[in-house]
């Protein structure tokens, strides 16, 4: 668990921990400089609880990604459950899902679904996975963290997460999905609480259903506000920051290549090629960007028709390259 002012919620969490049918055999939390009373209520409660419970808090702000790292490789079990600070977990959940890890060996990564609730625990109807199917994305589209049960074989070689990359649970996930070892459990075992400080844009984790159409509205209002980020003068620093990052990825990628075993060497290197090709082919739409129009339009269309949008985010790439 990685905590930061979670003083609010967590009691609840740690106490559906308690209530597991099958408990924890430890439990780590990083925290990531809170200023509130989350540590005093995680220690006070690691004085009774039945399992071994560390609680370390970091010496300078990590970030969100940062943070998770930092508490995922403090982790020795052979299956590692994430989880927010602000959920709540049914009772049968990790029985359930060791249940599922032994019923397919060949998974990495095991996912349950969880109901959508509001800030008080109220249950809304909508599931997870529920609002995924609704708004027509694929189930590539599941990458939720706190619902991850993370096999010891994966962290073994994807770990730690590279500085620079922004979200932990896509980190993961995506390994597990390019190696054919992420598995869906379509059972509900956990509440995912909604709340004014954990709003995501992702429009799937919103209370109420998502459509198709709505799905694709919101995409194009999205490609709408990324062309009008181009003209607040920030642009080419957010193009270098990008560049940036696509590099990191490669990079981890390939320093998991050294760290898994061969069986994953295939499957890896078509990872990697992937994120070499789009960060290659980034740059390459950055040199098209700084061309004047008319060099520019013939520059995108070429670009188009090679299949240089074909990894990116399609329309939205296009205009953006177009705009300059």
């Amino acid at each position: 668990m990685a905590t930061y002012n979670g003083a609010q919620y967590i009691q609840e969490q740690l106490q559906s921990f308690i209530d597991q049918t099958r408990q924890p055999d430890e439990l780590i939390i990083t925290d990531d400089c809170s200023t509130d009373q989350t540590e005093s209520i995680v220690r006070e409660f690691a004085k009774t609880a039945p399992f071994t419970v560390e609680f370390h808090r970091n010496e300078k702000n990590l970030g969100y990604c940062g943070n998770f790292n930092a508490a995922l490789m403090k982790t020795t079990g052979d299956l590692v459950f994430l989880s927010d600070q602000d959920d709540v977990w049914f009772p049968e959940k990790i029985e359930h899902m060791i249940d599922v890890a032994e019923r397919n060996p060949q998974a990495l990564v095991v996912m349950n679904d969880a109901a959508l609730t509001d800030g008080e625990l109220n249950e809304v109807g909508l599931t997870k996975v529920g609002q995924i199917r609704s708004a027509g994305f694929p189930m590539k589209a599941f990458v939720m963290g706190c619902c991850c049960g993370i096999r010891r074989a994966l962290l073994d070689f994807c770990m730690p997460i590279p500085r620079g990359i922004e979200a932990h649970d896509n980190w993961i996930v995506d390994f597990a999905e390019a190696l054919n070892g992420k598995v869906v459990e379509d059972r509900v075992l956990q509440y995912y609480r909604r709340h004014e400080t954990n709003e995501s844009q992702f429009i799937v984790n919103r209370t109420t259903k998502v459509t198709r159409w709505q799905a694709q509205i919101h995409s194009l209002l999205q490609s709408v506000k990324s062309l009008k980020i181009l003209f607040d003068g920030n642009s080419r620093h957010r193009e270098s920051d990008w560049i940036a990052r696509q590099q990191v990825r490669v990079d981890g990628i390939q320093q998991a290549i050294s760290a898994a075993p061969e069986k994953y060497h295939e499957r890896i290197c078509e990872m990697l090629e992937t994120a070499e090709n789009n960060a290659k082919t980034y740059k390459l739409r950055v040199g098209v960007r700084e061309k004047w129009i008319l060099p520019r339009i013939f520059a995108t269309l070429g670009l188009l028709f090679r299949g240089g949008y074909r990894d990116t985010q399609g329309l939205k790439a296009v205009l953006r390259d177009l705009m300059g």
